[in-house]
C-alpha cells in the first residue's frame, strides 16, 4: 500500500497533466497518482478519496508545479498533522502577482491557519471520515473554504511554507473576470450553508456592487481590473441567486 495518494481532478489526458512530471523528479516514490475526470471537481475529488489506497491524501491541480521534495515533506507533515496547507506562488511578475494573489500564501512562518487551496493541500483520511467529504453541490468555487470550515471545527490545518507549489492564478484580465463570475455563481449556495437568509444575501450583493472602494486601484490598470472583477462577481452572484439551488448542503 502506498504511503501517499495524490488526487488530481482534471479533464486533461494523463500525459498532459503538468504536475505529474514534477512529482516524478523527486526522490520519494512511495505514492500513487489518481486522476479523475468526473463532471464536478468535488465529485472527482470524492471519487479519488474512495479509490485511494493511502490514508495520507494530497490534492493538487493539473497545472500545479510542486517543489522537488514535495511528497516526502507532505508525507512527513501528514504523519503528525490532520491537514495541511502549502504555500502557493503565482509564478509571474504581473498585476495579479502584485495585487490579486495575497491570499495564496500565509507567509514564510509555519503556523496553524483556517484555509487551504485545492492546488496545494493534504488531509488525512480520518478527517473525511469525521467531517464528511467535499460538498458535491458546489461545482467549483468556495469548495475549499466550505470544507476548511468543517475541518477546523475538530482539527487543525497546519501551514508549511516549505510545501511550495507554483500555480498560475490566471492567464489574463479577461480570464480573471470569467473566473470571478464562475466563482461567485456558487456564493449564494455557500451562503446558504452558513444559514444566511435570502434578504441578507441580496443586501450583501447590493452593498458590494455599490461600494466605491471596490472600484479603486493603485493604478488605472489596477482599478480597471478590480472594477471589472467586481461587476463579474456581482453578475455571478445574481445568477446564483436566480437559478434553482439545493435547499440544504450535503456532504456525502
Amino acid at each position: 500500500m502506498p504511503d501517499v495518494s495524490v488526487i488530481i481532478a482534471t479533464l486533461k489526458p494523463r500525459d498532459e497533466i503538468e504536475c505529474i512530471p514534477y512529482l516524478e523528479r523527486g526522490t520519494f516514490d512511495d505514492y500513487e497518482v489518481i486522476v479523475r475526470n468526473d463532471d464536478r471537481v468535488t465529485t472527482a475529488r470524492n471519487e479519488g478519496i474512495r479509490q485511494a489506497k493511502a490514508d495520507k491524501l494530497v490534492f493538487l491541480d493539473d497545472d500545479s508545479h510542486p517543489c522537488a521534495d514535495y511528497l516526502e515533506r507532505a508525507a512527513d507533515v501528514l504523519e503528525r498533522e490532520a491537514a495541511y496547507a502549502g504555500k502557493v506562488v503565482h509564478p509571474r511578475d504581473d498585476i495579479f502577482a502584485k495585487h490579486f494573489t495575497p491570499h495564496y500564501s500565509f507567509g514564510e512562518t509555519p503556523r496553524y491557519v483556517t484555509r487551504f487551496w485545492g492546488c496545494n493541500m493534504g488531509i488525512h483520511r480520518e478527517v473525511f471520515d469525521d467531517v464528511g467529504l467535499w460538498d458535491e453541490n458546489i461545482t467549483w468555487g468556495h469548495e475549499e473554504k466550505e470544507l476548511a470550515e468543517r475541518v477546523i471545527t475538530s482539527y487543525d490545518i497546519y501551514y508549511d511554507p516549505e510545501l511550495l507549489v507554483h500555480h498560475c492564478y490566471t492567464d489574463s484580465i479577461m480570464n480573471y473576470w470569467k473566473k470571478q463570475y464562475r466563482l461567485e455563481r456558487q456564493t449564494p449556495y455557500y451562503w446558504d450553508t452558513q444559514g444566511k437568509t435570502t434578504r441578507w444575501q441580496w443586501l450583501r450583493i447590493a452593498h458590494d456592487v455599490f461600494h466605491p472602494m471596490h472600484y479603486l486601484g493603485w493604478s488605472a490598470k489596477h482599478a480597471i481590473v478590480r472594477s471589472g472583477g467586481n461587476l463579474a462577481r456581482t453578475a455571478g452572484r445574481i445568477r446564483g441567486m436566480l437559478v434553482k439551488r439545493p435547499s440544504d448542503a450535503t456532504h456525502s
